[in-house]
């Protein structure tokens, strides 16, 4: 028995301090939230001064019932409802750059906690708009995303590193850190993801197996038929009637969740679960109007897909993406011949062949 402790023990601080886990899986999430936010900033920006400037104090009743913006200083103070809507603007702008720097991954150990602070900011201004799932889980998510290296791949400042041909950053600014301590923190930060994932898929099954609709199976028959909620009511009107399809979502919906823990112990039960749990989130961001949780959910998903199959897919896509970047960039240039002449050719291309007697 002490025997086998110690195997399990081992193995854990291998895994742990080895190398950094799940690297192309946080970079998705980088990249997925960054553009999440920008998304839903420009959906504000036309009632930015109705939900967010001079205009929202009309529901400042509902904000003091709310403890969602009493965050510690400063966050809290960087956006009022109180300042005038040039400034608000300004402001936003300000996050709307931060956003697009956290995307493409730039200098992540500057924007990566500027960028929590300043939605979490942003947010505090109208907790009402804000007290969804979708964002309660996100600000999570990016707070365990500030433990990572969310940068590591499919960034700016990976490229940089890759071209000036510097390693990749062990510590913060001019701090030289030991390997094994940023290492442990980003395989800390995966495991908090990956736990956080667990909490919500296996509580959410236990509720739904208190309701007798899912003992039934006619829950996702029920849900479809909400008006509220249909995205495309048409499109709800064509699946509803599939009685087979009804039930075995229904069931796929509660026991994929419930044994999703169980299901990343083994490769392939793994394949499956993600199948299931990544197919449910779409079908609910399609058919429930609910698109801003499911991306949340499908991003930070991209956790349990191993590097292996990360760098497979990108084998998979380079070649073809790199022709047709060469197609959409290929320019016809001038070119001058040794006897004045001009012609063209295309920027990507090989020159026009010389004649024997120019040779």
């Amino acid at each position: 028995m002490r025997a086998r402790i110690a195997g399990v023990w081992d193995r854990l601080m291998h895994w742990l301090l080895d190398e950094h886990r799940a690297s192309y899986g946080v970079a998705v999430m980088r990249m997925g939230f960054g553009a999440m936010t920008i998304a839903l900033i420009l959906m504000f920006l036309p009632d930015m001064s109705y939900s967010f400037g001079e205009g929202s104090r009309w529901g400042e009743v509902y904000y003091r019932t709310s403890r969602v913006d009493d965050y510690a200083w400063p966050i809290s103070d960087l956006f009022s409802r109180q300042d005038s809507d040039a400034v608000t603007l300004v402001k936003v702008a300000v996050l709307l750059a931060v956003a697009v720097a956290y995307m493409v991954g730039w200098r992540m150990r500057i924007i990566s906690p500027l960028f929590v602070v300043v939605l979490l900011g942003f947010a505090s201004t109208n907790p009402q708009l804000f007290a969804t799932g979708h964002h309660q889980t996100l600000r999570v998510m990016l707070i365990f995303l500030l433990l990572a290296d969310t940068s590591r791949v499919w960034s700016l400042d990976a490229r940089r590193r890759r071209l000036k041909g510097e390693p990749p950053a062990l510590g913060f600014r001019d701090i030289r850190l030991p390997r094994w301590v940023p290492v442990l923190a980003n395989n800390v930060a995966v495991i908090l993801v990956g736990a956080q994932l667990c909490i919500i898929y296996v509580s959410s099954a236990l509720w739904k197996l208190q309701g007798p609709m899912w003992h039934d199976g006619t829950a996702v028959y029920y849900t479809l038929r909400l008006q509220e909620l249909a995205l495309l009511p048409w499109l709800n009107d064509l699946i509803w009637p599939l009685t087979p399809l009804v039930i075995v979502a229904t069931y796929a919906a509660v026991y994929g969740q419930l044994l999703f823990p169980l299901m990343l112990l083994n490769r392939w039960t793994r394949i499956v679960g993600l199948v299931v749990v990544t197919g449910m989130h779409f079908a609910i961001g399609i058919l429930l109007a609910l698109p801003w949780f499911s991306l949340v959910m499908i991003f930070s998903d991209m956790i349990f897909i191993r590097t292996v199959s990360w760098r497979w897919l990108a084998d998979l896509i380079r070649p073809r993406a790199e022709r047709v970047w060469g197609r959409v960039t290929r320019r016809p240039v001038p070119v001058t011949d040794d006897d004045g002449e001009q012609g063209t050719r295309g920027s990507g291309s090989e020159p026009a062949s010389q004649s024997p007697a120019n040779a």
